[in-house]
């Protein structure tokens, strides 16, 4: 089993900039989500169930890929990376689709 975390310096520096920009994007669609909610940026009105059920899948595919990693002996900055995966995908995706949609035009 290799749970050294200093196996490899670059493999965890690549899970922190991933792990990072989820956490920018992240952001930016709460920010924009609210914007909706308010009534100035253009949401659909599907937005509200979507960043529920979304979140469901993604967390739950993170938490499978993180116990499986484990119990494969992976190591750590693999298992990490790899479950922050569909997370990031769904965060970058979002960030993409909301950005399109825009502010809303009078």
């Amino acid at each position: 089993m290799k749970y050294d975390i200093y196996t490899d310096p670059f493999g965890m520096l690549k899970f922190q900039t991933q792990a990072t920009l989820m956490a920018m994007e992240a952001s930016a669609v709460i920010w924009m989500r609210v914007m909706g909610w308010a009534g100035v940026w253009s949401v659909l009105p599907s937005e509200n169930s979507r960043m529920v059920t979304e979140k469901q899948k993604a967390f739950h595919e993170a938490g499978t890929r993180m116990i499986l990693g484990a119990m494969k002996g992976q190591e750590v900055d693999k298992t990490l990376s790899h479950a922050l995966k569909p997370i990031r995908t769904t965060t970058k995706s979002n960030v993409g689709r909301l950005i399109k949609r825009g502010p809303k035009r009078k």
